[in-house]
């Protein structure tokens, strides 16, 4: 359902409750109803290049969800419930309007990559640092002006995107991170 234009989800759509990849990017959608809850099978909800302005609590009720794409829209905050999706690899929520991220990020123990480019954000999220799967963090283009301790436990991280935010330094811990491919911390 990519690129058609779309103002709403048809609501038929969550009536295919065997329903597992619900694509719907690229379209005008300012919301995703409640009812989005009952598929709860979905692994994959890519929803990127609409103009959402919000998400329902009920994302937090897709315990199967493994990828969920939810950058280039206007969301000012992301539903704390997603921090409680216990099977999430990949959380893309860049280039929205997100000063704050919901406490508990922490709880994502099978997050690969987390991305969270372009915002307002002021802080990287507590508990990044103890993601121990995490392989790509892009917090680039925020406001940050401190990445926190503890970088260093994040062994398995490839990609490190932390450019165009206030830094003064590189976090300590980089050097010990012997699979990083790629830092990026240009324009700080």
């Amino acid at each position: 359902l990519s690129n058609r234009g779309l103002t709403s989800i048809p609501e038929e759509v969550f009536d295919i409750t065997d329903l597992e990849y619900l694509v719907v990017s690229k379209n005008k959608l300012t919301s995703i109803p409640e009812a989005i809850g009952r598929l709860q099978k979905l692994y994959r909800l890519d929803a990127h290049g609409n103009m959402l302005t919000r998400l329902p609590q009920a994302i937090g009720s897709l315990q199967k969800l493994t990828h969920l794409f939810i950058h280039d829209n206007q969301l000012k905050e992301v539903p704390s419930g997603v921090c409680s999706l216990p099977n999430l690899k990949v959380l893309s929520v860049g280039n929205n309007k997100l000063s704050a991220f919901p406490p508990g990020v922490e709880k994502l123990r099978k997050l690969r990559e987390l991305h969270i480019y372009d915002n307002q954000l002021t802080e990287v999220p507590p508990g990044v640092c103890s993601l121990s799967n995490l392989e790509k963090l892009s917090v680039s283009n925020n406001n940050l002006s401190t990445f926190p301790p503890g970088v260093e436990k994040l062994q398995k991280l490839r990609e490190l995107r932390i450019y165009g935010n206030q830094l003064t330094e590189v976090p300590s811990g980089i050097c010990s991170l012997s699979n990083i491919e790629l830092l990026s911390v240009g324009n700080n």
